[in-house]
């Protein structure tokens, strides 16, 4: 149950990314565990919720490197 809360919460933030009409893409504050002042939302992301100008790209490549990281650390179990 808490993975699929999980992953529905992800679906959300991602399906907000692709909407145009979605000014906050950042998503709601309690979303970030500081806020508007959390470290890791401050380098994607400017304090009204858009992106940062190269913060679409650079959240992409450290979500697949991420997710590449992850799966070789699996292959090596």
């Amino acid at each position: 149950m808490v993975v699929c809360s999980m992953l529905g919460i992800l679906g959300s933030f991602f399906v907000g990314f692709f909407n145009p009409r979605i000014v906050n893409k950042a998503g709601p504050d309690w979303f970030w565990m500081g806020g508007r002042d959390d470290v890791i939302r401050k380098l994607y992301f400017r304090p009204n919720g858009s992106f940062r100008r190269y913060g679409l790209p650079a959240l992409v490549l450290t979500l697949a490197a991420g997710s590449m990281a992850f799966f070789w650390v699996l292959q090596r179990i």
